[in-house]
């Protein structure tokens, strides 16, 4: 458990300082843009900053909407998604309005109060973004037929059935199987298991085999998979990324 603890705030370090890296490298990217409309780059660093928030509630609340089931409720929350990034927008030029152009309205270039140059501000930041964090969703293809698997747990043998496998981690000296509605401990090793698993099981790390068909989402440093992050280590991200290939 304090391993599994150890290896999520990892997960979330590493996340962190990725986010972190990339809005600032989009405001400092943004300013040089902006330059040629202000002049100073000070000026328009300050003008890409106040424009952040707006950007920053598009794409995760985007993000946000693509897990989402599609419904009224979904779209709803899009709607809102938008009209709320759009007002922050409007802050941000209000703001530069004031600060940067001293409230004089003839020194403020008309394509910033543009709606339409907002909203595909906006849209690029969403776009870039996924481009390099998304998940790719995955899409179940489950037979209908049991896929069996035998197995020796708590000193019985037992048949399960693959297609309910979520995934497994090794524990110490014991492996956990993590099925849809029960989780099955065995002393079998890791390695042992992967090696009588058919194919299709995909390992992510040394501590866990997952089952790709069940994933909600996989990338290239972790899997979503029944409501857990699992992390990609660099020892198997190859054979993450040749997976990732196969399913586009």
């Amino acid at each position: 458990m304090l391993v599994y603890t150890a290896i999520s705030l990892h997960i979330y370090a590493v996340k962190l300082v990725q986010q972190i890296g990339f809005w600032l490298l989009s405001i400092i990217v943004m300013s040089f843009v902006y330059q040629s409309l202000l002049g100073g780059f000070w000026a328009s660093f300050l003008l890409a900053t106040l424009l952040l928030p707006g950007a920053t509630v598009m794409v995760f609340g985007l993000q946000r909407w693509r897990r989402a089931k599609r419904g009224f409720l979904s779209w709803l929350h899009l709607f809102y998604v938008l009209l709320f990034a759009f007002y922050l927008e409007w802050l941000g030029m209000t703001g530069a309005y004031w600060i940067i152009f001293e409230l004089q309205f003839d020194k403020l270039p008309k394509i910033l109060v543009n709606p339409f140059f907002l909203g595909l501000y906006m849209f690029f930041f969403a776009l870039v973004h996924d481009r390099l964090f998304g998940r790719k969703k995955v899409v179940e293809q489950a037979s209908e037929a049991p896929i069996w698997f035998d197995l020796t747990s708590e000193r019985k043998q037992v048949k399960i059935d693959l297609r309910k496998l979520l995934y497994i981690e090794s524990q110490n000296e014991r492996c956990l199987l993590v099925m849809e509605e029960e989780q099955l401990p065995t002393r079998e090793r890791i390695s042992q298991l992967a090696a009588r698993l058919p194919e299709g099981h995909l390992r992510i790390h040394r501590s866990y085999i997952v089952n790709p068909l069940k994933a909600q989402a996989i990338s290239k440093q972790e899997v979503l998979i029944g409501g857990q992050e699992l992390p990609v280590s660099r020892s198997y991200k190859e054979q993450v990324e040749e997976y990732l290939r196969g399913v586009e």
